[in-house]
């Protein structure tokens, strides 16, 4: 099970690699508003058809409607502001930047799913930053 994890998210790592880079040479002729709107239709295309094949019904358990619907608005809005960003800036620059919301992930797990913050994962973290503020100055 762990296995298929990570198989997805390396599926993840290369999809949204790709498409990152992408997006650079699309918005050449399209506004960061018309991407993002062929973002949500390719996410309007495959997510009824994955949740299909994964649960064999289109069926949503109704109390987690409101979340569901919380969880998609801040996606689409930082896909939005990501857009927007690399509109403006080398996409290399964006996306090196970007990955800092995994210190968002990591600090709000810590605090409000009680993960523990262990010695390797501050180091981690003072790692990471000192990632992107070395890939951000090279930019």
């Amino acid at each position: 099970m762990r296995i298929t994890g990570f198989v997805f998210l390396l599926g993840y790592i290369l999809m949204v690699g790709v498409a990152s880079f992408l997006q650079k040479f699309a918005l050449k002729d399209l506004s960061p508003y018309q991407l993002n709107f062929f973002m949500f239709v390719g996410m309007l295309l495959t997510a009824p058809a994955a949740l299909f094949l994964a649960e064999r019904s289109l069926v949503v358990p109704t109390p987690t409607i409101p979340l569901g619907l919380g969880i998609g608005l801040l996606m689409a809005l930082g896909s939005l502001s990501y857009v927007l960003a690399i509109s403006r800036l080398p996409v290399g620059l964006a996306a090196t930047i970007a990955a800092s919301y995994l210190l968002v992930v990591v600090l709000l797990s810590w605090l409000f799913l009680d993960e523990p913050m262990s010695a390797i994962k501050i180091a981690g973290i003072v790692i990471t930053v000192i990632g992107v503020a070395i890939l951000s100055a090279v930019a």
